[in-house]
């Protein structure tokens, strides 16, 4: 058996790059919407208070974006390969999900361009991961799945 070829169980962890933490999010917003604040205070005190309406939406819009951007910060893919099954994880928001597939019967759909993710496919149901890393990468993801599962006799 070749080196490079492994043998035992592998796992994969494919996590959602985002660098800013909570408290930065905050002070994101707050850095933001504190100028916002005073021009449409100071439009008020002239008497334009329709001002102050507009800045109100675009500090809610900006809120709901950081809002997603902290709820999906944490999002990841596992995928984990064993003799047994296939287990992949998915976490999307609040939404955990985790699916077994039988390794004698799932094809692996390789991406074919360079933005489409990676499929797993087991008896009619497909799981699409690699969301979070580049195409590169997900070739290569790609190319270890389909060696793990070609040499462990799937």
């Amino acid at each position: 058996m070749p080196r490079d070829v492994p043998s035992e169980p592998r796992s994969w962890l494919l996590e959602r790059r985002c660098t800013l933490t909570q408290r930065q999010l905050v002070l994101v917003f707050v850095t933001l919407c504190v100028p916002s604040a005073l021009v449409a205070l100071a439009f008020l005190w002239q008497g334009y208070w329709y001002v102050l309406v507009y800045a109100t939406l675009e500090q809610a819009a900006l809120a709901a974006c950081l809002h997603y951007c902290a709820r999906h910060r944490g999002d990841y893919d596992r995928i984990a390969i064993s003799p047994g099954a296939i287990v992949v994880e998915q976490c999307r928001g609040r939404k955990r999900s985790e699916r077994s597939l039988r390794p004698r019967t799932t094809r692996l759909l390789p991406p074919r361009r360079d933005g489409d993710l990676i499929h797993l496919e087991d008896c009619g149901e497909q799981i699409e991961v690699g969301r979070f890393i580049g195409a590169a990468q997900r070739r290569r993801l790609a190319d270890e799945l389909a060696l793990c599962l070609r040499v462990q006799g799937y």
